[in-house]
């Protein structure tokens, strides 16, 4: 996709922002599809909310996956939940056109739902950040 042009003044035009708007929906397409997915197939085993966001710098992934209780981070882990989380996500993605499996970078960090209340005042964003 292209880059932003700027004016003299630094204040990008109406065209500056449509490629903007343009490049952010390509680089985000697919992704609500996947993250509605995974919380469908997990929600009913402790995953509170997802966020799967890409980086077209790095050409990857980051997906954030979050539980209700701190307590289900180490289980998910060692009854093998997370990497049944992984293999879907990969799944999905590929589905979504975003790559063959085998080539998809995809970097994962858990966290519950109770973490983000405790230290955060329940905003996503700011514990995203």
């Amino acid at each position: 996709m292209g880059s932003l042009k700027v004016n003299k003044k630094n204040i990008p035009s109406e065209a500056d922002f449509a490629r903007a708007k343009a490049i952010m929906r390509h680089n985000d397409r697919g992704l609500s599809e996947v993250r509605s997915q995974i919380l469908h197939q997990f929600g009913t085993r402790g995953v509170h909310e997802l966020f799967v966001l890409f980086s077209p710098a790095l050409n990857s992934f980051g997906t954030y996956v979050f539980f209700d209780f701190d307590s289900q981070i180490e289980d998910a882990k060692q009854s093998g939940l997370a990497e049944e989380i992984n293999v879907a996500m990969l799944n999905a993605l590929e589905k979504a056109g975003r790559g063959e499996i085998s080539d998809l970078d995809v970097t994962y960090e858990f966290d519950s739902h109770e973490n983000v209340v405790k230290n955060y005042g329940g905003n996503y964003f700011d514990r995203l950040r």
